[in-house]
């Protein structure tokens, strides 16, 4: 197996911290697969590239730091329910993509991605019920989009296991939920923007102030 990534792709975390906010570079699954086991950050693969969007800051790590701790106390006396932070990756069957989400919830027993050499990939979910992105200014389009669908967003609702995706500003109070109805392609979206709101989280409400406690927003 090659460890030589594609052409344009930055090798090193300080390299990386010189490219622009979003790079895009086609590559085939494979390629994707041995550039991301030695990359040194997060790289998704999306229609035929490997994308990478900008590092992580400090208040985006410190909510995704927060939603997890209060999804693990949530489920923690559920035997069924298992938390998983951006390091592990959601494989989308239907379109063959690999991205990650900054948090993801797993009903029952994951379901793990058959990697082309026969192997299983314990770092790659199939099967969520529950994913949570955090969104910065660089990456409010590619998550969610603006006038249009994000691609992420577009991607996530084709996952059959599913059922809901929540969107968490770190701007200011606000997260948006999109929760999947009876009705095929159809998800039924809500959002909450104040911090004395509360959000349906699967089948919990959460205070957005219990979200944004000790965060500072800019």
């Amino acid at each position: 197996m090659t460890t030589t990534p594609p052409p344009l792709l930055p090798l090193t975390l300080a390299e990386r911290e010189l490219a622009p906010d979003v790079l895009r570079v086609s590559a085939s699954f494979d390629e994707y697969l041995d550039f991301a086991e030695v990359c040194p950050y997060n790289v998704e693969y999306i229609s035929g590239e490997i994308i990478s969007m900008s590092q992580a800051s400090l208040p985006h790590e410190s909510l995704v730091s927060r939603l997890n701790y209060l999804l693990v106390g949530l489920y923690d006396d559920d035997e069924t329910m298992q938390v998983f932070s951006s390091n592990i990756k959601i494989f989308i069957d239907t379109t063959g993509d690999s991205v990650n989400a900054d948090v993801s919830v797993v009903r029952g027993k994951p379901d793990y991605l058959t990697l082309p050499s026969g192997n299983i990939s314990t770092a790659s979910v199939k099967n969520p019920v529950l994913l949570v992105e955090v969104l910065s200014k660089s990456t409010l389009a590619f998550d969610l989009g603006g006038s249009t669908p994000g691609e992420k967003l577009e991607l996530y609702k084709q996952i059959s296991t599913l059922q809901q995706v929540l969107f968490v500003s770190q701007d200011k109070p606000r997260v948006m939920s999109y929760v999947r109805t009876d009705t095929p392609n159809v998800w039924l979206n809500t959002s909450a923007h104040d911090l004395t709101e509360s959000i349906a989280v699967l089948d919990n409400d959460v205070l957005l102030s219990s979200i944004y406690r000790k965060f500072l927003f800019a």
